[in-house]
């Protein structure tokens, strides 16, 4: 059974404006590690999966709140995957979606989209459609869940998730999700999570 696989990362501080220097990404409320997160999702071994979706939840100026959804399937070039690279394109996309009405959303460039939407519609969404799970040191070890077809994932970047997310992702049925007993980077958590789902899609 394949699995149709969604990361939404939400960036508390990550710039919603393409007002910010490809030089200084920490500047940019830590948007390498958004860059990051975004590799990890969409390649390995230099190769770029299927059936993937990373949706880059921006909270931070000049124009929250904005979304960035890149899909695997029906992607094109990126530029390469580097942190440069996958921050132009999120640049990009944010300057094509200045202006967006609430709830709108535009193609920025083949696979990559962007909204001016909020988080908590984002992951309403999401629980509406399939399983959805919030990455929590204490949840259920991943090794002990059998997936659906349709599963997201919900995890925050160098911030952590504020209490009161957690418990509305709770409320909307999201279940506790844990990948290890040590803290990990967002990225290394996008890698944990692949790399289970690989072991039980195994042919």
């Amino acid at each position: 059974m394949k699995i149709m696989r969604d990361f939404i990362l939400r960036a508390r501080k990550g710039p919603s404006t393409p007002d910010f220097s490809p030089d200084d990404l920490p500047g940019a409320g830590h948007l390498e590690i958004v860059c990051h997160c975004i590799a990890n999702a969409l390649f390995y071994a230099l190769q770029l999966r299927d059936d993937v979706r990373v949706h880059i939840a921006l909270d931070g100026p000049a124009a929250p709140p904005k979304v960035v959804r890149i899909e695997s399937d029906g992607l094109g070039s990126l530029d390469g995957f580097d942190e440069r690279a996958l921050a132009a394109v999120l640049g990009q996309a944010l300057a094509d979606g200045l202006g967006l009405q609430l709830d709108e959303e535009i193609e920025s460039r083949p696979g990559v989209f962007v909204a001016k939407r909020s988080f908590e519609s984002l992951v309403r969404q999401q629980c509406e459609s399939g399983d959805v799970y919030i990455l929590q040191k204490r949840g259920t070890d991943v090794r002990e869940v059998a997936f659906a077809e349709r599963s997201t994932f919900v995890f925050s970047d160098h911030l952590s998730m504020p209490k009161k997310a957690d418990k509305f992702l709770l409320r909307l049925g999201a279940r506790a999700l844990s990948v290890g007993p040590k803290m990990l980077f967002a990225s290394q958590c996008i890698t944990l999570v692949h790399n289970e789902l690989d072991r039980q899609n195994r042919p």
